[in-house]
């Protein structure tokens, strides 16, 4: 049986910069919300020559609706694929989500753009490089908020004859840094694995 034993954990709040920078990446908490109360959704979607299009709404016990609506656009040519997303809340305000991915010979680039419904952004901007020869994966991602602060984030996973490695490190705005350094280890003929995870943050 395949058994998985956490060795070592320090404090969990080390990457808490990221956990909140990823919550602007789709702008769908308002159109979530609302979904969890009474009501009802129709959703419609459409196949086109490049991609597709998807509408949901969402109406509720009110009558009240708030709307989804997605175009999807991928350029085989050029290897991208853009994603388009308006949603608009049960009041009219809207917020955006622009996300353009490239593909690249050793990897691919994602870049995000939130607006929301006041007209600020916010973005999401990565580069994922894999280097098969090595089994290595590096992937380099920077949130610039609201505000302009920015947080960035490096993040390298090696695989290895028994599992892989995975190193994390966080930088805030401030400076302030955060790690965290995954070790897996499995061993196939006696079906265990063991992963080793150490936290360390806000070091200036």
């Amino acid at each position: 049986m395949l058994t998985r034993t956490i060795v070592k954990l320090t404090v969990a709040t080390a990457l808490a910069a990221l956990l909140a920078a990823n919550a602007m990446a789709d702008g769908r908490r308002g159109a979530e919300q609302a979904q969890r109360r009474d009501g009802s959704r129709h959703t419609e979607t459409q196949r086109t020559e490049n991609g597709h299009t998807r509408n949901s709404t969402w109406t509720g016990e009110d009558g009240r609706k708030a709307t989804r609506d997605a175009k999807v656009v991928n350029d085989r040519e050029a290897g991208t694929r853009t994603r388009d997303v308006t949603h608009t809340g049960p009041e009219g305000t809207t917020r955006t989500v622009n996300d353009v991915t490239t593909r690249t010979d050793d990897g691919h680039m994602r870049s995000t753009t939130y607006t929301d419904a006041e007209g600020r952004t916010a973005t999401r901007d990565a580069v994922v490089k894999r280097d098969a020869e090595n089994r290595k994966r590096t992937r380099d991602v920077t949130y610039t908020g609201r505000d302009g602060e920015q947080t960035q984030v490096n993040d390298v996973t090696q695989r290895t004859d028994s599992g892989y490695t995975r190193e994390t490190t966080v930088t805030k705005p401030d400076g302030a840094t955060g790690t965290r350094s995954v070790t897996v280890d499995c061993d196939k003929a006696a079906g265990n694995c063991t992963k080793d995870v150490a936290v360390d943050h806000d070091k200036p």
